[in-house]
């Protein structure tokens, strides 16, 4: 029999120890279980050198099943201990991706047949043998017809739930124990058991819910490794393994069938009035979905040749969930496409891209069942139902892509949980569902759910989530009854899903029709605004063109006319300069890295020097955390915001800008430019970022209008937000919002 771990390659715990920060883990979660040092006593270990088929470790067992003292057995090759077992593993494969093979040789001890179970990690042949209290290849013909009847059955089942039902009974009849259930991991890693067979020697659990810390997180890691996991008695009867003083490094045992247990585990198994015990992965699209776990009241651990036909099972019951949720998937999509498809006869019809969305917006609410639904395109936002706050949502798409989710979406049924300014905004942003689709440019899709009144059925009362969990399991598991309302109803599979295939096609059509329509707009702006400022300087120009000629383009004509042709064409320059750079912002990719303001302010007062030195202006920088970001733009973002403080100076005062972080989280930090020059009225606020528009005449303050909006167009292409603060007086005061180096 061999088995292939998912992935291809065989890791380690240890990998996942590296990987996690000890810092958020409780002290369940610390407990390096791969490291015992030590197996079950139900079997025993040998360790050979692959190289030189020298035994280099064994449990204190293996002696007395060998019949060969511990100081010869580490002193000796395999073939000393039995040819039959080196000519064997000589033969056994080398491949990584090999899970674990059975050999055909048997061993007998003190009248107990064992089989014998192999496999290679970390540079080592582990040999372990375990017993088999039913080797009768009658006992192994009849649980591999219960298998494969269970298996059809499951898959044909007329509901996922009558195929749970069909999978725990046939492991109860494989493996004899006296209850056998499917448990599934819910979001926050609490669980809950979904289908159950039982004999009356164990209570029921059905329709009951663990808490997360019931399997701690290094757990439910290995478990995504090793598909089983058998445990032969709670009695703590570990034995320890004995090895070479040459053997380099810890003996990792992240993938020994007989790696010792746990005390915590054990103590939690003999509170629930379990003996032996056994336990499948059940996987699904790459990820832990639950587990099937089998409990009896005696001890004896099972049979190897049972574990991969109750694993079987379980992958027959991940097909059937697989098979469920494409049916109602495609159920989904098609109600999808009838509802594109009155949506887009209507854009036909109706023409108006806005009134059309304005009718698709609640179609895609209720589609999911949800309270309020936001659509964010560009940058306009549009909602529909309960939602929080239009300047909440815009900061919630910033936080949860810099969230970075391994996902494609983000979905939680407490934001608040996460993000700490949700909890201003439970009652309608409790569960939130974003889903970020490609069409022409970036879109969001973000599903709002308010907090329900759930009702917990929990096996015992469940441990405070906020603390760290006492070293030591859960003595009572009696029924608790919970009712909590700080949290929305679960998103579940198929809506997630359907959110990605949610009108695909025809958000492609409305965002074209949005595009263009914003595009013609803000085009046709554009074009008369620059016409109007362009037209200045080419009077200018012509005016001097005109004199010349009248004088005859005479040295003493040229002379007075050229100051007028310098300034125009100086202002021609400025604002053709001003067009390409946004053009260039509005168009180009950025790369970050981190930027620290010191040095940025120091190149400012560089480049600003003589404007410094004339209006002996003062620049004052408080700390400022490294920015993430590029150099050169947000050089010039804080170049035009210094420069534009000193040019609307007051008349009255020197100078004075001050940049300040206000507050910083999310890995985000809010920075205020604040000057004591001439102000701005706050009914300018967002005027002033509109390119082309300028409070001032070009004769009182020079400029091409150009330099907020290409400041504004720095900020958002680093992910930001740009704002006049209208409450500050004195002065001006702008506040950026920008990312923050997470090195």
């Amino acid at each position: 029999m061999q088995n292939v771990q998912p992935g291809g390659t065989q890791t380690s715990l240890t990998n996942y120890f590296e990987q996690v920060d000890s810092a958020a883990l409780h002290d369940c979660d610390r407990e390096r279980i791969h490291l015992t040092n030590a197996t079950q006593g139900s079997g025993t270990l040998i360790v050979v050198d692959p190289g030189t088929s020298r035994i280099v470790a064994a449990s204190a067992s293996a002696p007395g099943f060998l019949g060969i003292p511990m100081a010869s057995l580490l002193d000796c090759k395999l073939e000393g201990v039995d040819t039959d077992l080196a000519e064997q593993v000589a033969g056994a494969h080398d491949d990584t991706q090999i899970l674990h093979e059975v050999l055909d040789c048997t061993f007998t001890f003190n009248g107990m047949s064992h089989d014998t179970v192999t496999h290679l990690h970390d540079g080592r042949r582990i040999i372990e043998f375990i017993p088999n209290l039913s080797p009768s290849p009658g006992e192994a013909r009849k649980n591999m017809r219960i298998c494969s009847k269970a298996c059809a059955r499951i898959l044909h089942a007329a509901s996922f739930a009558e195929a749970l039902q069909i999978a725990v009974e046939a492991v109860r009849d494989i493996t004899g124990f006296a209850r056998a259930k499917i448990y599934r991991f819910l979001p926050d890693w609490s669980g809950e058991v979904i289908a159950e067979s039982r004999s009356s020697a164990l209570p029921s659990y059905l329709g009951l819910c663990f808490p997360a810390g019931d399997i701690p997180r290094q757990v439910r890691h290995i478990m995504s490794i090793i598909p089983y996991r058998a445990i032969g008695s709670c009695s703590d009867d570990t034995v320890p393994i004995e090895q070479r003083a040459d053997l380099s490094g810890p003996l990792d045992l992240t993938w020994s069938v007989l790696r010792s247990v746990s005390r915590m585990h054990t103590a939690y198994l003999r509170n629930i009035g379990v003996k032996s015990a056994f336990s499948t992965s059940l996987m699904y699209d790459g990820k832990l979905w639950g587990l099937i776990a089998a409990h009896d009241v005696d001890e004896g651990i099972l049979p190897f040749d049972c574990w991969s036909l109750v694993q079987e099972i379980g992958t027959a019951v991940m097909l059937r969930n697989a098979q469920q949720q494409r049916t109602d998937i495609a159920d989904m999509i098609s109600r999808l496409r009838q509802v594109e498809n009155g949506f887009a006869a209507a854009l036909r019809k109706d023409g108006d891209v806005e009134s059309v969305l304005s009718k698709l917006m609640p179609v895609l609410r209720e589609f999911l069942g949800a309270d309020g639904f936001a659509f964010q395109f560009g940058s306009n936002l549009h909602v529909t139902g309960q939602t929080p706050p239009a300047d909440f949502i815009r900061e919630l798409i910033t936080w949860a892509v810099r969230k970075g989710e391994s996902s494609d979406q983000y979905q939680t049924i407490a934001l608040h949980e996460d993000w700490t300014p949700a909890k201003e905004h439970v009652e309608t942003a409790c569960g939130v569902l974003i889903q970020p689709i490609v069409v022409h440019r970036v879109c969001q899709l973000i599903w709002f759910r308010g907090p329900i009144t759930r009702t917990v059925n929990w096996a015992g009362r469940p441990e405070d989530k906020e603390k760290p969990r006492a070293l030591g399991p859960r003595a009572s598991f009696d029924k608790w009854v919970q009712q909590h309302e700080d949290q929305s109803a679960p998103w579940r599979e198929v809506e997630l899903q359907s959110a990605r295939e949610i009108f695909q096609e025809f958000l492609d059509i409305m965002a074209a029709q949005l595009l263009l329509k914003e595009e013609n707009a803000t085009l046709r702006q554009f074009a008369a605004t620059a016409a109007h400022d362009l037209r200045a300087p080419l009077v200018g120009l012509n005016l001097a063109l005109d004199w010349m000629s009248e004088d005859g383009f005479s040295a003493e004509s040229i002379r007075e006319t050229h100051a007028l042709a310098q300034r125009s064409s100086k202002r021609m320059q400025d604002l053709t300069e001003g067009l390409l750079e946004l053009v260039v912002l509005e168009n180009q990719t950025q790369s970050f890295d981190p930027v620290g303001m010191e040095k940025l302010i120091e190149d400012i007062t560089h480049l600003l020097s003589a404007q410094i030195r004339e209006t002996k202006a003062q620049i004052i920088v408080d700390e400022i955390p490294v920015l993430a970001g590029t150099q050169r733009l947000l050089l010039r973002l804080f170049l035009n915001l210094i420069s534009n403080a000193i040019k609307y100076r007051s008349s009255d005062r020197k100078p004075r800008i001050k940049i300040s972080a206000r507050n910083q989280q999310n890995g985000f930090v809010e920075i205020a430019v604040a000057d004591n020059g001439v102000g701005i009225p706050s009914k300018y606020a967002e005027r002033i970022f509109q390119p082309l528009q300028r409070l001032h005449s070009k004769d009182e303050v020079e400029g091409a209008g150009l330099g907020l909006a290409i400041c504004q167009r720095i900020v958002s292409a680093h992910g930001g937000t740009l704002r006049l603060d209208t409450d500050y007086t004195g002065g001006a005061c702008f506040l950026l919002r920008l990312p923050t180096h997470q090195g």
